[in-house]
């Protein structure tokens, strides 16, 4: 949590869609939440944590954080594409629903 706190603090993530989806990631799983029935939620320490949680805390929106979280799929040739700005997000996140090998063809 202090990890993802201070690269936000400093904006390091600001301009990466590939760091912002590796916090996101991180604090999901940190948070423990998952998908039941559409209602996304967990506990912890007696406070229930949404995927709006993790959105709040990256500075973005709900379906823009389950899109940065879907990054973590891509392969790292197609992240650095997308860290550097040569592939944009939303190409990106279609690509990540592809297989590894697919993704290399």
């Amino acid at each position: 949590m202090l990890i993802a706190e201070n690269t936000e603090r400093r904006g390091e993530s600001e301009n990466d869609p590939i760091k912002k989806g590796k916090i996101a990631a991180f604090l999901k799983e940190y948070w423990e939440i998952k998908n039941n029935n559409n209602n996304i939620s967990a506990r912890q320490n007696d406070t229930q944590k949404t995927i709006n949680d993790v959105a709040d805390s990256i500075g973005e929106n709900k379906r823009t954080t389950q899109r940065l979280i879907k990054l973590n799929d891509l392969i790292p040739e197609i992240q650095s594409l997308v860290s550097s700005g040569t592939l944009g997000t939303t190409a990106a996140e279609q690509l990540a629903y592809l297989t590894e090998c697919e993704q290399q063809g």
